[in-house]
């Protein structure tokens, strides 16, 4: 199946493994057609995901996002559909955008008006998590969820050599986060965040920046790059060592590709 075309502003709904039947806004959309990372939210393979606004040159105002998004949400509304999530994601990183705490504010409006059952979701990638105010806009979200899935500097370096942020620095940006999601995706091969030393060293981690919960997967199909996927067995032993060791709440998510 084809991947969501992550260009556009508004798309889905689509069927999220952890979410339900979720509408996806893009807040930093470019000419790319798909996510240049794993991510767990979009690349579900939904066919029927179109576009409703595309706009490949800059970053959209923060009007256009909001009324995209609600012209959407009152088409699906009024069809009767079903909708259990709205969630802000982008290419690589929403916190680029410099207005996503007053997209955010109004998209809680818009959910609250018109599916006040449904939850606001944010998935960051955390490439930058530049927003100044990103305490602030994780208090706007039902489930604030960030990638963190590495357990030193070298493997961070390893998987992300064109980082905007250091390691250090993004280990302490986190820190004053309230009621915030890691999601970690674990592979070995070419690149390797799954043997011992590694998963140690995220743990520690993970007890100094306590998010509230933890997400761990692993990518499906064959390997790339000289990547390759972990044993279910390694993530649930990984899985136990994270409650085991930090006390927060722990589940292994699945891939699943199911349009609507």
């Amino acid at each position: 199946m084809p991947l969501l075309p992550y260009h556009s502003i508004v798309f889905g709904p689509v069927r999220s493994r952890r979410l339900g039947i979720s509408l996806g806004i893009n807040t930093v959309p470019t000419q790319r057609a798909d996510c240049e990372s794993e991510c767990m939210y979009c690349r579900t393979g939904a066919a029927s995901a179109v576009p409703i606004i595309s706009r490949a040159n800059a970053l959209p105002s923060s009007g256009v996002i909001v009324t995209s998004a609600a012209r959407r949400i009152i088409e699906i509304q009024k069809a009767g559909e079903k909708l259990e999530a709205i969630t802000v994601t982008g290419n690589g990183d929403p916190t680029m955008h410099p207005y996503l705490l007053e997209i955010s504010e109004n998209l809680r409006d818009l959910r609250t008006k018109w599916f006040p059952k449904a939850k606001l979701a944010l998935i960051s990638e955390s490439r930058a998590l530049v927003s100044p105010e990103l305490r602030a806009v994780c208090a706007v979200y039902d489930r604030p969820i960030f990638t963190f899935e590495w357990g030193t500097a070298k493997t961070y370096d390893a998987f992300r050599p064109d980082a905007t942020l250091d390691y250090k620095t993004l280990v302490e940006r986190f820190k004053p986060l309230d009621r915030w999601i890691v999601q970690a995706t674990f592979v070995q091969g070419a690149l390797d965040n799954s043997n011992e030393r590694e998963v140690l060293a995220w743990i520690k981690k993970l007890e100094e920046i306590r998010p509230r919960e933890v997400h761990i997967m692993t990518p499906e199909g064959k390997a790339r790059g000289g990547v390759r996927a972990v044993s279910a067995s390694k993530l649930e032993e990984i899985a136990a060592r994270v409650m085991e060791k930090t006390g927060i709440p722990t589940e292994l998510v699945s891939r699943e590709a199911q349009p609507v």
